[in-house]
């Protein structure tokens, strides 16, 4: 009588356990089968894209295993309704909300606050060769006009936010355009209004690079 006994007891041991180990192998099978809507560029997107703007063909909803779900995955669009794209966004890539900022309102740029974004338009000497790029900090002189005129420091230490490429035709004489082109850039400061004045509209200003 002992021996069933402890063979009953033995037999409900053995369910107990197997009914255990399958509810701890079926609780994760479940999480992993869980999904995340996430949202992928179908196309690429330029900085100041407007979140707003985004349609079905620039961007698609897709079901994404919960643990395969980048941190800061945009989920829903409305995250981000009132912001527009920093960054470019490649076609296949997920979106990210750090991808989105109040500060592509000024399309893309990045301005310190205090500042506005002044463009002037220099040769390649006035640029030091092309080696002023964003993030360098220049000296801006305002060139003499005449052999017996005096040039001066506009700007101790002006900061470069941007740099564009364009070209302007070259004079080969007065009132006369020659075929050729001097190469120039848009360089673009973060200036104060008051700094800002000081370059508005001229043309003989040339840049020192200052060191690092």
């Amino acid at each position: 009588m002992a021996r069933k006994i402890l063979l009953v007891v033995a037999s409900l041991t053995l369910v107990i356990a197997g009914a255990a180990l399958y509810l701890s192998l079926a609780k994760p099978t479940a999480n992993a089968g869980s999904s995340v809507t996430v949202f992928v560029a179908t196309g690429d997107l330029g900085p100041g894209t407007k979140a707003a703007t985004l349609t079905d063909v620039q961007v698609q909803p897709v079901q994404v295993a919960a643990n395969l779900v980048p941190p800061n995955a945009l989920t829903n669009l409305a995250q981000v309704a009132a912001l527009q794209t920093t960054v470019p966004v490649f076609k296949g890539q997920i979106l990210m909300t750090r991808m989105f900022s109040p500060t592509a309102t000024t399309g893309g740029l990045a301005i310190p606050p205090g500042t506005n974004a002044i463009t002037i338009q220099l040769t390649d000497p006035g640029r030091v060769a092309g080696f002023v790029q964003p993030g360098s900090k220049v000296v801006v002189y305002q060139v003499a006009a005449g052999p017996d005129s005096a040039g001066k420091v506009v700007l101790q230490a002006a900061e470069v936010i941007a740099v564009g490429p364009t070209t302007a035709n070259g004079k080969a004489g007065e009132g006369a355009v020659s075929n050729k082109t001097i190469p120039t850039a848009l360089i673009t400061f973060a200036l104060s209004p008051v700094e800002s004045v000081k370059v508005v509209g001229r043309e003989d200003l040339y840049l020192g690079l200052l060191p690092s």
